[in-house]
């Protein structure tokens, strides 16, 4: 087995190129583990975000269906004409640490303006809601997002005070 010599002053050189790239990398690594630290935290306060509005749609389609056939002038508990407070209620879900608050207000009540002449023509009356849910998330985490959703039902000919 044949022995090649190394001159002196190139001794260590591998050692110092190769340390000098494991710092290189090391660097390239923390900036990168930086940034992926920025985007699942991005990707955690936009789930929160998107839990949020479906708490708050889900809670609505409850208040809907819990109160089908019951839209109607004074619904509310307020008499018909009068200036409407917005009744409130508030849920929390257990298997999520949000909120949600429900408010219902009566927008108007008055004629049907309806195109055709199927359900008694022009004699029935609608009255309008308007459903809002807002839905807050866990403490610091995805703020808070409100849904709105306007109902219109038939009413029966003289309920509305014009």
């Amino acid at each position: 087995m044949r022995h090649f010599p190394t001159p002196r002053n190139e001794r260590g050189a591998v050692l110092i190129v190769a340390l000098i790239m494991l710092a290189v990398m090391t660097l390239f690594v923390i900036s990168m583990l930086k940034t992926s630290v920025l985007e699942l935290k991005i990707g955690g306060i936009s789930h929160v975000a998107l839990l949020n509005l479906a708490n708050a749609e889900a809670s609505i389609d409850n208040f809907i269906s819990v109160n089908a056939g019951r839209f109607a002038p004074g619904f509310l508990g307020q008499p018909v004409g009068s200036a409407q407070a917005p009744v409130t209620a508030s849920y929390t879900y257990a298997g999520y640490a949000g909120s949600v608050t429900l408010q219902a207000v009566q927008l108007g009540c008055g004629a049907w303006a309806a195109t055709g002449t199927q359900m008694g023509g022009s004699s029935l009356q609608a009255v309008q809601f308007d459903v809002a849910a807002t839905a807050t998330g866990q403490a610091g985490y995805g703020g808070t997002v409100t849904v709105h959703q306007g109902l219109q039902t038939l009413a029966a000919p003289g309920s509305c005070i014009p």
